[in-house]
């Protein structure tokens, strides 16, 4: 028996036998194709987890449930690239988990204790740096520890939670949108809230929630700059004769009107580019993409030729089991069956049988910058934003300023997907199929930047009441510059 649906609601509820048979599927999909398993637990650690994760996915009554339990159970592996990915579940899926009118009427960043607004729609007094300390009773703190629990992080880089868990209000789903009302669903279209404002007040308050499209375009109507400045843009600037600024806020530039390599060409022929005596590379919010585009990148920031050794590329199997492929999609067929692209590496993995995945060779353009390089980074650098910055700072090309990155030192997982769609759920999961591992011990983290600016209130006070960039300020300040003022 598979799913029934409730005659009196929307609701979807499933039988025990349907979760068990979704589950083991699951379970063998990840154990035969995911290279990343045992890269931070011990086998006995993941059995146990995934053992508790059956438990609890097969109790799931509803939809709700099922996504919950799911989303739990790929984030104990922690895999940042291993999820229910939202924009690829079924539409009926989405219309009924994830777009209805339950979402908090304000951009925010998460932090440890306390939410800090940012640009808020709703009609209570609720002002840019205000901090919301609880929600329906319960402390932001308790709410971020069960949050947690659907993190979507590589090892035990909680940076990146923080990060993904705010809100900017740009995206068509965010997963603070998503779990935070599946969790704590609203009364009455309503959340009470408890604000700490910038004067010191504490009041007690009722804020109504919105849908993700209503916020959108109230925040459009409101705040016409925040848009103009979405975090997925790429643009240049020179704010002072010496300095030149280069911001590429991601590298997934298929989603791009813009001709990525003839912008690229055209600013480090500039004039204005080649006279300055310093260049910022403000990579913040850039979460990855084509990694081509670093690799084009690279070679506008090196004056000499480069032979990076990069991680290796591993993946656990040759040919899917025929048994799989009716429940498995991919952009890319030839992951179906590697046969002439790999060899066996040891009994856990094959290694491609391809020289150029072991070695990455970048010869310098003839536009490329002669000055000093300043990277700006935080927890979204946690794909190709994460290589970039390391490759920088293995080669003495730059210095990097800012948060600390997304991504893991002990490697992460991804360049191939299969879509795994459950039969009976219909839930869709992310598998990633190559895992990226260094050559040598490294520390469970993301990389450290060389200035490591916290982000925390003060930060955000600084940014967005006195409109001080701290990460800005510091390049200028190892420029004897001046302190850079922020949009």
């Amino acid at each position: 028996m598979g799913a029934t649906i409730l005659a009196q609601s929307n609701d979807v509820t499933f039988s025990q036998d349907s979760l068990r048979m979704d589950f083991e599927l699951f379970h063998k999909v990840l154990v035969n194709y995911h290279p990343g398993l045992s890269r931070y637990k011990t086998p006995q650690e993941l059995n146990s987890d995934l053992l508790k994760s059956h438990e609890e996915f097969t109790k799931s009554i509803t939809l709700k449930d099922a996504f919950l339990n799911l989303h739990k159970a790929t984030s104990k592996i922690e895999c940042g690239h291993t999820y229910p990915n939202f924009w690829n579940q079924e539409r009926n899926i989405q219309n009924e988990l994830f777009n209805g009118e339950d979402k908090l009427p304000f951009s925010f960043v998460l932090l440890e204790n306390e939410m800090i607004v940012h640009k808020n729609v709703s009609k209570i007094r609720l002002e840019t740096g205000s901090a919301i300390t609880h929600i329906n009773g319960l402390s932001i703190f308790d709410i971020v520890q069960n949050l947690k629990n659907y993190a979507r992080i590589d090892g035990n880089n909680m940076e990146k939670f923080f990060k993904d868990f705010s809100i900017e209000g740009f995206s068509k789903f965010e997963a603070f949108d998503i779990i935070f009302p599946l969790l704590y669903p609203p009364k009455k279209k309503q959340y009470s809230i408890i604000v700490r404002h910038l004067d010191g007040t504490v009041s007690s308050r009722y804020i109504k929630t919105v849908s993700r499209q209503q916020r959108k375009e109230l925040l459009k109507e409101r705040y016409a700059d925040y848009f103009n400045n979405e975090k997925d843009e790429w643009d240049s600037s020179y704010p002072i004769d010496s300095v030149a600024v280069l911001k590429l806020g991601t590298f997934a530039v298929w989603n791009m009107d813009l001709d990525w390599k003839k912008f690229l060409e055209d600013f480090f022929k500039d004039k204005r580019t080649k006279k300055s005596k310093h260049l910022v590379l403000d990579l913040r919010g850039n979460e990855g993409g084509l990694m081509e585009v670093y690799w084009k990148l690279l070679t506008y920031l090196t004056k000499k030729p480069m032979k990076l050794e990069r991680f290796e590329q591993l993946v656990t199997y040759e040919k899917v089991a025929p048994e799989h492929v009716q429940y498995l999609e991919s952009w890319d067929k030839s992951v179906f069956d590697r046969t002439n692209q790999v060899v066996k590496k040891d009994v856990n993995f094959y290694e491609f049988n391809d020289d150029a995945v072991n070695f990455l060779e970048i010869a310098p353009s003839h536009f490329a910058f002669d000055g000093n390089i300043f990277v700006l980074m935080d927890a979204a650098n946690s794909s190709a934003g994460f290589y970039l910055a390391k490759y920088l700072r293995e080669n003495n090309l730059a210095t990097l300023i800012g948060g600390i990155s997304g991504g893991n030192q002990m490697g992460t997982n991804g360049g191939q997907f299969f879509m795994l769609k459950l039969p009976y759920t219909k839930l869709e999961v992310d598998v990633p199929l190559i895992g990226y591992f260094p050559r040598e011990p490294a520390k469970d983290s993301g990389l450290v930047p060389d200035y490591h600016i916290e982000r925390n209130y003060n930060y955000y006070h600084q940014k967005w009441i006195l409109g001080i960039d701290l990460d800005y300020s510091k390049v200028l300040a190892l420029t004897s510059g001046t302190i850079g003022k922020s949009e």
